[in-house]
Formats: structure tokens, sequence, C-alpha cells
């Protein structure tokens, strides 16, 4: 695998990368090309299609939800939604007796709390998530906290 961060992505430039996969692999393996909605790779999968008309060209909608989700959590209430999380998250990391107690309890299983990056929105589903998941364990550590 060569390293190609330095070239300027094209649509010719992506055609000749895929041209390169379809002979190292052989062409007759492949159904589809799956790519963005990026102009380029637009142009690239148009290109490939035209050239073996039984691969398919494909738009990935993983990248449109992507998109829609980024755009979501910078919404005012998905912040502090994830703002409250951070704060439950932050207190458990580092408070060592609670953090422990929460550790200790056996529902617990399945992974801890989970912290949030706000360059990834499966972050941000994660923290909140973790929350709801493990949210029996955060009141019985409340519980036994206060007693």
């Amino acid at each position: 695998m060569e390293d190609v961060s330095d070239d300027s992505h094209t649509g010719l430039f992506n055609v000749a990368e895929i041209e390169k996969v379809l002979t190292l692999v052989g062409p007759k393996k492949f159904t589809a090309v799956v790519s963005d909605a990026e102009s380029a790779m637009q142009m690239a999968r148009r290109l490939i299609s035209e050239k073996y008309p039984y691969i398919l060209s494909i738009r990935c909608m993983a990248h449109h939800v992507n998109l829609i989700t980024s755009d979501i959590i910078k919404l005012d209430f998905a912040k502090n939604i994830i703002k409250k999380c951070q704060t439950i998250i932050s207190f458990f990391k580092t408070s060592y007796r609670a953090g422990v107690r929460l550790q200790e309890d056996s529902l617990t299983e399945g992974g801890g709390l989970k912290t949030s990056v706000k360059t990834r929105w499966s972050t941000a589903w994660d923290c909140c998530n973790s929350i709801i998941r493990l949210e029996n364990s955060l009141k019985n550590v409340k519980l036994i906290l206060c007693i």
C-alpha cells in the first residue's frame, strides 16, 4: 500500500487508484464501487462503471448519516445533553470512591462510562448511551455514597 495523502485526489487520480486495485485483485471479483458524494469520487465511480459495466456505482449513505448527525449534535439541546452526560462522567472519573464503587457494581458489565469527543458524533452516542445503560448502577452508587 502506498501513501497517497500528499497527492491531489482528482477524479482521474481516484480512477487510476481504483483501477490499480481492480487489476491487482481482478475486476470480475468486484460488484460495486462505493464512495461518498464528493465530486471527484462521483466522477471516479461513473468512469469505473463505464469501463466495467458490471460494477455498480453506489453512493454511501453512511457519509450522509454522518453529516446529518454531526449537524444535530451542534444544536443547543444536544450540546446541553452531552454536557450533562460529561459532567456525570467527569465526576466518576475524578472521584476515586465513586469510580471504584461503579466499577464494582455488577451491572457495569458490558463497559463503563464513555467520554464524548467533539469531532466524532458516534462518541456522543456512546457517551449518552453509557449513562442510560448504567442508570441503575449510577443510582446505586449515589445511594451508597449518601449513606
